[in-house]
């Protein structure tokens, strides 16, 4: 398994009134070694608290996104990566909740490199997960998209989870537009429309560090993201097919 740092690698993290927890997400990451600390970007999308002065205070790249949307901060990290001198050969996106266990990390990197693998997605199925870290919206609409990924591209996964790498020149190709929460899934579906390589991983997946999700911890706004999902699935089809 590969321990080196990946000098030609980014990170992109959206947080949104993460104080509680992005020291933990960041510390966990850059422990690991295995990624410069020049190479992080955090997204703060329009908090109300310290996110941003604590992520600064680790050495990373913080961003400022106003419109609020997990799309639109990635989106803007984008926009500052593609400034760079030398662009990366793969992006790693994971959340800012500490949620996502870095430790695993370098597994996506050795399955990225050992099967050339255009998206590696870390599975929180594959795995035994920590108890009441997924909800049973979460589970539910993850399987639901899952199943509709089955039953139009004939490819089974298992999760489309926020943890994942994909390789820079791929993502450019899928062209992303969705501003919200869409992103995840515009990203798996426009990945198999280009006959990309995806290959799953299986993670461990911890209860968020601190606070309540946005998502499950809100059944109105699960149901805003699950419509979302489905919507924005259902699109892809039509413009690009199958």
């Amino acid at each position: 398994m590969r321990l080196v740092v990946e000098n030609d690698a980014c990170v992109i993290i959206p947080a949104k009134n993460e104080e509680g927890s992005i020291a933990f997400a960041l510390s966990g990451l850059l422990d690991t070694k295995l990624i410069p600390k020049e190479n992080v970007y955090v997204v703060d999308n329009d908090s109300k608290d310290r996110t941003n002065e604590i992520a600064l205070s680790f050495g990373v790249n913080v961003l400022f996104e106003k419109e609020r949307g997990y799309g639109n901060a990635c989106l803007c990290a984008l926009d500052e990566i593609a400034k760079r001198r030398n662009t990366p050969d793969w992006i790693l996106i994971c959340d800012g909740d500490g949620s996502d266990d870095p430790r695993d990390l370098s597994l996506l990197i050795d399955v990225y490199h050992t099967q050339k693998a255009d998206l590696v997605i870390g599975s929180r199925t594959l795995k035994e997960v920590e108890k009441g870290s997924l909800g049973f919206l979460q589970k539910f609409g993850n399987w639901l998209t899952c199943f509709l990924i089955l039953v139009f591209f004939r490819k089974k996964f298992t999760d489309l989870g926020p943890f994942r790498i994909i390789r820079y020149s791929s993502l450019l190709k899928l062209n992303l537009k969705d501003k919200t929460w869409g992103w995840n899934i515009e990203m798996h579906v426009r990945a198999l429309q280009e006959k990309m390589k995806i290959v799953e991983v299986g993670v461990w997946y911890r209860r968020r560090h601190a606070g309540i999700s946005k998502i499950s911890g809100n059944l109105i706004m699960a149901i805003r993201v699950g419509i979302k999902i489905l919507y924005t699935f259902f699109k892809l089809l039509i413009l690009h097919g199958r």
